[in-house]
């Protein structure tokens, strides 16, 4: 019997050990997952949000493009930018110079595909098809075909693109 009493109890509360329980770790995982689960969908539209405008942007900064080195009148031609909207493959946008888009110098082509989540469309511009050509006169930079391109993400949002009668862009 004494020999059993000269051992200190292991009751880890008297001896000072500290730690967490079960119930402890479990309130914290559950806690971490709730806030995990909540937060995706939140980060889902900021990507969304994201790739809208980027794309937006350099949408923009294309028909800009075009713009200046028509008013610059690099290499004496016009510049401009014609639109793809494809149903069956992914849309895309091309910087090109020329009088138009059919009769340009493909050299200097400079094509951009969207990701196939993206969509283009336009409204006000004087279709042939379904596609837009933005050409910009050489010495002034204006356009006679005028609206407005939106790109459209297929989960949500969409962004609408200006070109008005001055041969300004953009975004409304």
């Amino acid at each position: 019997r004494n020999h059993l009493r000269s051992y200190p109890r292991c009751n880890p509360r008297e001896s000072g050990f500290k730690g967490f329980t079960l119930t402890e770790v479990l309130i914290t995982i559950g806690i971490t997952l709730v806030l995990v689960a909540s937060a995706a969908p939140i980060y889902s539209n900021l990507q969304v949000s994201a790739q809208l405008n980027e794309n937006t942007s350099q949408i923009i900064q294309t028909m800009r493009t075009a713009r200046e080195r028509s008013m610059a009148r690099i290499n004496n031609a016009s510049h401009g930018v014609y639109f793809e909207m494809n149903p069956l493959a992914n849309d895309k946008y091309i910087l090109y110079q020329g009088d138009s888009y059919a009769l340009r110098d493909t050299s200097y082509d400079r094509e951009e595909i969207l990701d196939p989540s993206l969509n283009l469309s336009s409204t006000g511009f004087t279709l042939t098809s379904t596609d837009v050509d933005v050409n910009f006169s050489k010495g002034l930079g204006v356009s006679g075909n005028i609206g407005a391109i939106i790109l459209t993400h297929e989960v949500n949002g969409d962004r609408e693109i200006i070109l008005n009668t001055y041969g300004e862009v953009e975004e409304n």
